[in-house]
């Protein structure tokens, strides 16, 4: 045993406990359930001012028996003791030592428990543990997901405990807290998972549970694929032997086929395990060498001899939380402003975690990614809102976040960069193999490939040219994809469905083939719209006819129609959702540069769903050739002959209308903008209240444990002094009574009334 202890005092559980404003009171709680704890040390963040009086080591002594100190210089940290961080001070781990991080410029103090977290998390690994407590803001959330992703042990306040519960609610809605508990319950988690760790914590059972874990690895994946439609059958041994250790290790699972068993009956271990092997580690501006490598040579070669008419895609594969999504979307635009007219801007944003993508289409991200992007990046695409950052709508407009399995969705394609950072390093070699190839194919001719820096193509270089080996950028070759194989086949080869039987190639259907041809290359543009007007399918290239203009998104079909077609789409579109049934507008134009179109559009409901469903699809017929404003001749053979003579009618029949609707839509336009100034001051306003109130609350606690702390010790002099039967008579300066024992009353006769009298009016009641 007490090799053991001895052991645990050398290599102990390093917790971190992260707390803001209410978290003294639930740090009590959970250090008076933890007890005498000799397995962990312990290391106490809570954010004060630098000019705090609060005394915190006398404070919390009254809620544990261990040695607690006040961190000052380089302490290796050891069991059975509980450190304190000083106020704004940084901490950072190293061997198990910690000490005070020298004072930056750019430093923000406002994420002092992230900045400790990250560090426990470098320094310690799957034995490092975090805990947030009751707090105002988000700090701590991205140091939890840095210990999570480095196998180490999460725990969040239950919000509903917490009196703040912004910072716990943070952590545990963003998943990256383990357990979501109340502080006693935390303890005695805790308790457990040192009582486990200690039991497994040798190097033979490791390595015996790592075998046991390699030989279930087709049992796990057979579960994850039945109960998630998620192959990972191909993934690289060490990392699913990793994560489901990770796993086990939490949920105190020393056999793996327990862990098996548990997991075939638990739907929500499938979920958790399943989110546990995306691993999800990302930030923004992550490897900033490689992404100004990127911003310097590449991207503005994409936005080159471009016209406002094209568009530059761009691919973000396994984007997690969207840090690099907004990260490239942030670079382009920083290019798009230096064009006079640059092309348009589309970045597809896919992963297969569906609640990391809800992250990124929200855009808001914890208050520590203040030490990712720089100030003037912050400032210009970013909006502070409380303890918060949401990325500003003309950043959000430019990226579309989409559930897409890499492995067995088809790709996109016309793409110009595709960015697949530190994804395939988790990847056997044969997914590697099989998506290099993809990735060709998806890229246009002399497309980007933008990779990890831990992941290389040299085994591919018949199919992409290295642009910078330390960058890991490289760029499409014009090969072939592989030797003979056709993208179809390759696609087919990426079901990882091995129960299935593959059926050979069927014959080319040209049947099918000249359809295709005829409705992608002459068909007539068309999209299927709501009631309302919002858009949910359209056809690709319909620039002509739909636009998108300046200020917030708009996905409504009336407001997105070029000038000429708004007013005679609105009456159609009208007409059909009243009558349900088919209506044409003739007659329509739309302009440009020098050319006029005439333009006839069919709304109709779409019958095979049935009425109630309240779809409409709307084709834009061209009528005839486009025609010259100026001498009103045929561009080409056969345009309409008298294209002025309509042209002129229409504009002049529409133009009062259009007038209406102009004054109407900026009048409704400033109204909506006075609106949102509104709100955002209210907004505003309501933050600095929230602010102000933490801040009162926090001074509080100082000013109530002062207090309590006076008290006690006012009591303590008292007794003692009644205690002693000493006579005593306490003067101020001008020699009246501030107070006595009660063994003066037996020479002065002394009585409470007294008090504030000159003790000179006084006789003494003994002879001297």
């Amino acid at each position: 045993m007490n090799q053991n202890r001895q052991q645990n005092n050398n290599h102990p559980i390093i917790v971190g406990v992260g707390a803001s404003a209410g978290g003294l009171d639930a740090f009590g709680m959970l250090l008076e359930s933890l007890g005498d704890t000799p397995d962990l040390a312990l290391v106490y963040i809570q954010h004060r001012e630098p000019n705090s009086r609060l005394v915190l080591p006398d404070l919390l002594k009254k809620y544990t028996s261990l040695e607690v100190s006040e961190l000052k210089a380089r302490t290796k940290l050891e069991a059975g003791r509980l450190y304190l961080c000083p106020p704004q001070g940084l901490l950072e781990i190293t061997n198990g030592f910690v000490s005070l991080a020298a004072e930056k410029t750019d430093t923000h103090t406002s994420h002092t428990i992230d900045h400790f977290f990250h560090s426990l998390a470098d320094d310690q690994g799957e034995r490092a543990v975090g805990i947030i407590l009751s707090g105002a803001g988000s700090d701590g959330t991205l140091g939890l997901k840095a210990i999570s992703d480095s196998g180490g042990l999460t725990f969040a306040q239950d919000p509903s405990s917490a009196r703040y519960d912004s910072m716990p609610r943070s952590a545990a809605t963003t998943g990256v807290a383990d357990h979501t508990l109340p502080p006693a319950a935390i303890a005695r988690e805790l308790l457990q998972y040192g009582q486990h760790l200690q039991k497994v914590n040798t190097s033979e059972t490791q390595s015996r549970i790592q075998d046991q874990i390699a030989d279930a690895i087709p049992d796990i994946t057979a579960t994850l694929l039945k109960k998630t439609s998620h192959n990972f059958q191909h993934y690289k041994i060490s990392t699913l032997t990793r994560r489901i250790q990770r796993r086990m290790q939490i949920l105190k699972c020393s056999q793996a086929n327990d862990y098996v068993a548990y997991l075939q009956e638990n739907e929500e271990e499938a979920q958790t395990l399943f989110r546990e092997l995306l691993i999800g580690v990302t930030e923004f501006f992550r490897d900033p060498q490689a992404f100004e490598r990127l911003a310097r040579e590449v991207l503005p070669r994409l936005f080159e001899n471009r016209d406002t008419d094209d568009c530059v895609r761009i691919w973000v594969a396994g984007c997690a939380n969207g840090s690099e999504a907004y990260t490239l979307a942030i670079l382009c635009r920083e290019v798009m402003d230096q064009l006079k007219s640059p092309p348009q801007l589309q970045i597809f944003a896919t992963d297969i975690d569906e609640r990391a993508l809800q992250l990124g289409r929200a855009g808001i991200y914890p208050v520590g990614i203040e030490e990712q992007i720089s100030p003037e990046r912050l400032k210009r695409f970013f909006i502070r809102r409380g303890k918060r950052y949401e990325v500003t709508s003309e950043i959000r407009e430019l990226v579309l976040f989409s559930v897409h399995n890499l492995i067995s969705d088809p790709p996109f394609s016309r793409l110009d960069l595709i960015s697949c950072r530190n994804l395939l390093i988790y990847l056997g070699p044969h997914l590697q193999k099989k998506l290099i190839p993809l990735f060709h194919y998806s890229l246009r001719p002399s497309g980007y490939l933008f990779l990890g820096p831990s992941e290389n193509i040299t085994s591919h270089g018949e199919l992409f040219r290295t642009v910078d080996s330390k960058s890991r950028i490289s760029q499409r070759k014009a090969t072939a994809v592989g030797s003979g194989m056709s993208l179809p086949e390759i696609q087919n080869r990426l079901q990882l469905k091995s129960s299935e039987q593959r059926e050979p190639d069927a014959k080319v259907d040209l049947r099918n083939l000249r359809q295709r041809i005829l409705l992608d290359e002459f068909a007539p543009k068309s999209c299927v719209i709501d009631e309302s007007g919002q858009i949910l399918n359209a056809d690709a290239d319909m620039e002509k006819y739909l636009t998108l203009g300046e200020g917030d998104f708009q996905n409504n079909i009336v407001k997105m129609a070029a000038r000429g077609l708004r007013v005679g789409l609105r009456s159609a579109l009208n007409e059909s959702i009243k009558s349900r049934r088919k209506v044409q507008q003739e007659h329509l134009t739309i302009r440009k540069g020098d050319l006029i179109q005439q333009v006839m559009i069919t709304v109709q409901p779409l019958p095979s769903l049935g009425e109630d469903e309240g779809l409409f699809m709307v084709v834009f017929h061209d009528v005839g050739l486009p025609v010259k404003r100026e001498s009103g001749e045929a561009s080409s053979p056969g345009s309409v002959p008298n294209a002025d003579l309509i042209i002129a009618q229409l504009e002049h029949e529409l133009q009062n209308t259009r007038d209406e609707l102009e004054k109407s839509l900026q009048e409704m336009d400033v109204a909506h903008e006075e609106l949102k100034s509104t709100n955002e001051e209210l907004l505003s306003m309501n933050e600095e209240l929230q602010s102000t109130n933490e801040e009162l609350e926090t001074s509080k606690e100082e000013i109530t444990a002062v207090s309590n702390s006076v008290a006690r010790t006012n009591s303590d002099l008292e007794n003692l002094l009644r205690s002693t039967q000493i006579a005593t008579v306490f003067l101020d300066d001008e020699l009246l009574i501030r107070s006595f024992t009660p063994a003066i009353t037996e020479i002065y006769g002394l009585i409470q009334t007294d008090i504030g009298r000159p003790l000179e009016r006084f006789v003494p009641l003994v002879e001297e």
